[in-house]
Order: structure tokens, then C-alpha cells, then sequence
């Protein structure tokens, strides 16, 4: 037989696969370096170059003279070591906006340079606004030397700035919003404006007049809505009015009041007014140590406010203690706007349980009255017990037509009359029906005393008189389901 002659085996190309891998990432690579964006080179940041212009001492300046777009040319003059408006000795600076001038004037320092006219023939103040300036600024020396200086466009940058020239320069410089503000007040802008300053606590009474008018009054035990009608009124809703009260600030004098057209400032008369009962007070004065020298006693006053026409969206006028002056509605436009509604006490069983003495609940024909009071918890050496903080505690004692009831499940009966809560309005012109209401509960405290009634008003809604007064409205079937002891 034969022998069958094999085929060898041919070796396999193992080299074909790695290769190809290899290949394909070339070729990836490849790609990524053709498609990834070139690198940018960025440029070098730009760094503002500051100069100082003028150093002199503010004691060195005896006149500033300034020119504005906004006002008629005025000038400050010093006197001695006061400092005068020139033509009217008795002007009266407000402070800040004066240091802001002279200060400006002594330290003149540009933010930037933008560059040189002389390097540039082709610039012209007038790109500027340097031509006919927002503000042109003469400074005389007590040594005789002058200098002016001129502020003028805004510059076009993210940074609000203002293109600056001082005479004689060529070059442009920068100068940032503070240094324009001072030189573009008017002449009555640097008037000294008086804030009234008041303090919340003293206020007893607060009046409106004109549109919607009302007037809460400070009581013994709380604040009150006296007109148009007789109304408790929440103690966080008024204290946030006395805050604001507190706030008040006015922006700019106008002119005294036997000066100013009160027609053209909508002030004759006033489309509202505002009146404070300031209490009497004790001003207590001290010495560097902190300790009391002596006191004045301030009698107590009444403080005006009568409210004129807008000028612009933000600014209305206002006569206060004889000066006519402009306010702004973001710190005094609640004078225009304040309403009594949003004071009204929404919580009318507001009695805390260690002032609260008698309470008296008339429903479905029976009445409970109960007497409150409070007692001592004795400790079994006779002491009396204290909290954390070395207060007296107290249980509260309770009857009910003169026999002892459980005190815990009066509180309880009281707490769920003290959660009512009358935030929806009746409908307009709601009048309490004649009958017998469906609750009564009438409570006594050491300085007051205060009636609730519940009457039928809708399918859904019972009507909430206080005082007699009908005001709000609750859901139907409120207070039905406490259980009084």
C-alpha cells in the first residue's frame, strides 16, 4: 500500500492583526491631529496704569469752582476752617457729599491712561465728551497755584468709568463713577437733608390722611385700629411698619417751604399725609467711660409728613419740618402705599395664658364661665419651684362657675381657640344678622378685654365679628368641636 503523502501546515500570519490595530491608531491619531483646533495664543491681560494727577492737602484747596451739565455754575469757598457756598454763606452742606468734593479735589488720580493726543493727532476731545464735559472742575490753591480738569463720556467697558482731561495734559485718562457723582450734583443736590431719625418704641400713634385714610393707636395691651373702625391689630405687622418708620431717609432737599411752588410739587395740597405721636422721652448723656452725666427729659411732639407728586417713578415729593424735599419709593414709598388691612390682628384669642383671668363661652344655649389664675408650684421642702433660668413655675387654676375644673383640659380648650386663624375677608357690605350667634367666647386679660362671635354667613363660611366689628370670615363649623371642661 502506498503511503499518503500530507500537505504541511502553512505557518499562520499572525502579524496581520496587531498590525492592523497599530495601523488604526496612526490613523485615529491622525485624525484627531487634523480636526483639533489650532492653539490660541492668548493675549497678555490687561493692567490698568493708576496716576496720581495732584496730591495737595485738603487744607491747601481755598475754592472749588464746578461746572455741570445738570446745574448752573457754583463754586465752594473755604472759610476758616469751614467750608461756604459762594453767594450764600448760609448753605447748608450735606457731609458726605462735601468731603466726597474736596477730597476728589486734593487727591486727583486717574484709574487708567487711555493715551496721549500729542501721540495721536487724530483724537479730538470732543470723542470724548471732553469738549463740552459732563463736568468741568477749577481748583484754586492758598499757595495761588490752579488747576481744572474736565470728566467726560462713559467709557464703553464692562467697568463703569469716565473719560478724564486735566488742562494742560495731553493725555486722556480714566476715572472711576465716584469721582463723577461728586461733580454732578447739582448746586441744591449738596443741600444737608434732614432725616428724621425716629425710633419705633416712641411712636404711640400713627395717622393717614387724604387717600385711604386710618389711624392705629398704641394701647396697654397692643395696637389698635382706631379709624375708620375700632380693630386690634397684629404686633409683627406694626412692628415692621415702625421699622420702616425707623428707616426713613429722604435723598435730596428741594428748597424751605415758603420758597417752594408746593402746587408744582403736588403739595397743595398733599395727596397724603402722615402724622406720629412721638412719646416723651429721657436722653441720658455720657461721659468717655461710658458712665451718665446727666438727663433730659424731652417732652413728647407730633411729626408731619404731607406726601406731594411724583417726579419720575422713583421719586416723589415730601414736606417735612418746613423744607420741601424728594424722597424715593425704595425708603419711603410705604407712606404712599400702606394700607390698614394688612395690620388687621388675624388671631383674635391673642391672650397669653398668664395674663388671661376670666373667659366666658356661649354656645347652643349653655355658658361657661371660668376664672384664671395662677398658682404657685411648691416643692415638697415649701420652696417655691424654678426653671433653668430661676423663674417661678406656675399651674393654672381654673373654675367653672365657681367649682374647680381640670386646668390641663382648659388649656387645651383655650389652645384650640387660640389657633382661629381670620385671613379671608368678608364679602363687602356683610351686616350681622339679627339672633343669637352660633359661638361667643368673650375673655378678660389684666389690661383688656376683647368679645368673638361666630354667626352663620354661606354654605361653606361662618362670619367672625370682634368687638362687634365683622371683618373676616372662617370655615363653617369652626370651634364646634372643642370640649370645654
Amino acid at each position: 500500500m502506498s503511503p499518503v503523502r500530507r500537505r504541511a501546515p502553512r505557518p499562520g500570519r499572525r502579524w496581520l492583526i496587531p498590525s492592523a490595530l497599530a495601523l488604526a491608531l496612526v490613523l485615529l491619531a491622525g485624525a484627531w491631529f487634523a480636526l483639533r483646533k489650532p492653539t490660541v495664543a492668548l493675549p497678555d491681560p490687561v493692567v490698568a496704569r493708576p496716576t496720581v494727577l495732584s496730591e495737595r492737602a485738603p487744607e491747601e484747596i481755598a475754592r472749588i469752582a464746578v461746572e455741570n451739565r445738570y446745574d448752573a455754575p457754583y463754586a465752594l469757598l473755604r472759610d476758616g476752617g469751614d467750608w461756604v457756598m459762594e453767594g450764600d454763606p448760609g448753605f447748608s452742606f450735606r457731609q458726605s457729599t462735601l468731603d466726597d468734593i474736596v477730597n476728589d479735589a486734593a487727591l486727583i488720580a486717574s484709574e487708567d491712561t487711555v493715551g496721549d493726543t500729542a501721540a495721536h493727532p487724530e483724537w479730538q476731545l470732543s470723542s470724548f465728551g471732553l469738549e463740552d464735559p459732563a463736568a468741568r472742575v477749577q481748583v484754586e490753591f492758598t499757595d495761588g497755584a490752579s488747576l481744572a480738569f474736565r470728566i467726560g463720556d462713559s467709557v464703553p467697558q464692562e467697568t463703569p468709568a469716565y473719560y478724564f482731561y486735566v488742562e494742560g495734559d495731553s493725555h486722556i485718562y480714566t476715572v472711576g463713577t465716584d469721582v463723577y457723582e461728586a461733580y454732578t450734583y447739582t448746586r441744591i443736590g449738596l443741600h444737608d437733608v434732614r432725616d428724621p431719625a425716629l425710633k419705633g418704641e416712641l411712636i404711640d400713634r400713627i395717622a393717614f390722611s387724604g387717600s385711604d385714610p386710618f389711624t392705629a393707636e398704641k394701647r396697654e395691651d397692643g395696637w389698635y385700629l382706631t379709624a375708620p373702625f375700632v380693630y386690634p391689630l397684629s404686633d409683627a405687622a406694626v412692628n415692621g411698619l415702625l421699622s420702616k418708620l425707623e428707616g426713613l431717609r429722604f435723598a435730596q432737599y428741594v428748597a424751605p417751604e415758603d420758597e417752594a411752588d408746593l402746587s408744582a410739587c403736588g403739595l397743595l395740597p398733599p395727596r397724603r399725609s402722615v402724622t406720629l405721636d412721638i412719646a416723651e422721652s429721657i436722653l441720658t448723656g455720657y461721659d468717655a467711660d461710658g458712665k451718665p452725666l446727666a438727663e433730659t427729659r424731652l417732652p413728647a411732639y407730633q411729626l408731619s409728613f404731607d406726601l406731594g407728586s411724583s417726579e419720575s417713578d422713583v421719586v416723589f415729593y415730601c414736606l417735612y419740618r418746613g423744607d420741601v424735599v424728594k424722597a424715593t419709593v425704595f425708603s419711603s414709598g410705604f407712606l404712599l402705599t400702606q394700607r390698614y388691612a394688612p395690620l388687621l390682628l388675624t388671631a383674635p384669642f391673642n391672650a397669653p395664658t398668664n395674663d388671661l383671668t376670666a373667659l366666658c363661652v356661649s354656645a347652643g344655649g349653655m355658658t361657661c364661665d371660668y376664672s384664671v389664675s395662677l398658682r404657685e408650684r411648691v416643692l415638697p421642702n415649701n420652696d417655691f419651684e424654678t426653671d433653668e433660668n430661676g423663674n417661678t413655675v406656675y399651674d393654672v387654676a381654673v373654675t367653672r362657675d365657681g367649682k374647680a375644673v381640670d386646668g390641663e383640659a382648659f388649656l387645651s380648650a383655650y389652645r384650640a381657640l387660640v389657633s382661629l386663624r381670620t385671613d379671608d375677608p368678608l364679602p363687602a357690605g356683610w351686616q350681622i344678622p339679627e339672633g343669637e350667634p352660633l359661638l361667643s367666647v368673650s375673655f378678660r386679660r389684666s389690661a383688656a378685654s376683647r368679645r368673638v362671635e361666630v354667626y352663620p354667613l354661606d354654605a361653606l363660611h361662618c362670619a367672625v365679628t370682634v368687638d362687634g366689628v365683622p371683618y373676616f370670615r372662617v370655615e363653617k363649623g369652626w370651634g364646634e368641636g372643642i370640649a370645654w371642661p
